[in-house]
This record gives C-alpha cells, structure tokens and sequence, in this order.
C-alpha cells in the first residue's frame, strides 16, 4: 500500500483525513469505484478485473498503475468506515479540487463497471453523486 501512495505522489497530514489529502482525479475516481464495487457485497475476481481494465482506459494508466490505484482506493475506503461513507467523502473532495471536469470519466467508469444490473444501492449512489456535483 504505501508503495502505492508513493507513487501517485500520495502525503498524509497528520490530522486530516487521507480523503482530504486526495488532490489528483484517478486517485477518487478509483476510491468511488472501489466503493461503488463493495456497496452490496464483495468484488467478484471478474469485477476486479473490470476495474483495472476500467483505469486503464478510462485514466489512461499502465496495468501496474491501475493495480496500485486500485489499492490505494481499497485502502482509503477502509478509512472512511464502508463504501458508502467513501462514495459521499470521496465525491464531495473531488468536487472540491476538480469541479464537475472528472464527472465524465468517473460515470463512465462506475456505468461501465455495472453494466445494466445497477443495485438499488448503488442507483443511489449514483444520485448522490450528481447531486455532489451539484448536477440535478
């Protein structure tokens, strides 16, 4: 994990929460959709793979990034307590330091990952994140 954050140019602050720390799209963009993956249950392998395929093409990242992206998103999930927690923090700072620019890559991503079998949770989650980007 910390080879991860490293990486991605990834400090953190003592006392402030690593989600305030984010300053770079891919970084939430990969939380939310960590997030968004765990909002009923557990990740499949297959959805895991999906993601990294997902990063790549979306954030225009090498395979060993998307990977370490992925961990680091795993990572500051757990830290805000569940995906649902991680969705709203996440959103809420992205829209802080990115405005509405990352919005595109971000529903892409998310949509792309749930295909037409959205769960009830996370078709909420969906709006949460357009009202945070204060889309509605």
């Amino acid at each position: 994990m910390r080879l991860a954050a490293r990486r991605f140019g990834f400090k953190r602050r003592t006392n402030v929460h690593p989600v305030d720390n984010i300053y770079e799209p891919a970084e939430a963009i990969s939380t939310i959709a960590t997030a968004f993956l765990e909002l009923d249950d557990l990740p499949t392998q297959n959805q895991r793979d999906q993601l990294a395929v997902q990063l790549q093409y979306q954030l225009n990242q090498d395979p060993n990034s998307a990977e370490e992206l992925m961990v680091l998103g795993r990572w500051l999930m757990q830290k805000c307590g569940g995906p649902d927690a991680a969705i709203s923090r996440t959103t809420r700072r992205m829209y802080k330091f990115d405005g509405v620019q990352s919005i595109e890559p971000l529903m892409t991503v998310l949509k792309n990952l749930a295909g037409e079998n959205l769960t009830i949770r996370q078709s909420e989650s969906l709006g949460e994140i357009t009202r945070a980007f204060r889309l509605n």
